[in-house]
């Protein structure tokens, strides 16, 4: 006897939030391991073990996969700033409060060292969609971090405490990147694995940095001082004494 075809197929059962999930994992390893440029959506969809199609259902493709790779870990990483600085804001804010409400989340961030490995592979890329990307993630804290800092910074200029800021990067995405180079040169007594021990150090060693005297203010007086300086030589050639010049004398006739 031959069965009765149903009228209708039961429709397909969406793929599951578990499956999305080992697509975003599977993601992140491949593209920290080897940039975005040299992963293809058949790799990640085989790491993950699905269908390749179920890349383009979820996520339209490889760079939309990247993009929410890269949201999800920094939405983790700023709501913990955001509430550590909501703390110190209550204790009474200080100028390590801030560093360290900044650097704690983003240095604990490395120990997972993956998804640090992936940021400093899309730097290296210089992919367009990354700075877009850092943009929209990083925007609003930045500047949220920079106004705190001016609150315990006020003699300084608004472009020194960017300078500085700019500079509080760069020890972060350096640890980011070369996190064993110390453990190595100090053999082993100074490990980037210890965040506490991190933390007290980098902590007052940038507190320090910006509080430093204000470049801007010193290359205006600096100024100042040579315009000073360029001025009073010039008084000093105006009131100089003209010598008197002596009139040829006459000689009598003979």
């Amino acid at each position: 006897m031959i069965a009765k075809i149903p009228a209708r197929w039961p429709a397909l059962e969406p793929p599951s939030s578990e499956t999305r999930d080992r697509l975003l994992a599977a993601a992140e390893r491949l593209f920290a391991e080897r940039g975005l440029a040299s992963v293809s959506v058949r790799a990640i969809a085989a790491e993950a073990g699905v269908n390749w199609s179920l890349v383009g259902y979820y996520f339209r493709g490889k760079h939309g996969l990247l993009a929410e790779v890269y949201r999800r870990q920094c939405a983790t990483l700023n709501t913990e700033r955001f509430k550590l600085l909501a703390e110190a804001r209550k204790a009474g804010l200080t100028l390590e409060d801030v560093i360290e409400a900044f650097v704690r989340p983003a240095l604990a961030a490395i120990q997972g060292r993956q998804f640090s490995r992936l940021r400093a592979r899309l730097a290296a890329e210089d992919a367009p969609l990354f700075a877009q990307l850092r943009a929209d993630a990083f925007d609003q804290s930045s500047r949220t971090f920079v106004a705190a800092l001016r609150e315990c910074l006020p003699e300084l200029s608004e472009d020194d405490v960017l300078w500085r800021f700019h500079f509080m990067l760069g020890t972060i995405y350096y640890s980011a990147t070369n996190p064993q180079r110390i453990k190595l040169f100090s053999r082993g007594r100074c490990d980037p694995d210890d965040l506490e021990a991190m933390v007290r150090q980098l902590v007052p060693f940038l507190a320090a940095a910006f509080r430093s005297a204000s470049l801007v203010s010193q290359r205006g007086a600096g100024a100042g001082a040579a315009t000073g300086r360029r001025r009073a030589r010039g008084t000093a050639r105006t009131a100089r004494p003209v010598a008197k010049v002596k009139s040829p004398r006459v000689g009598r006739s003979k």
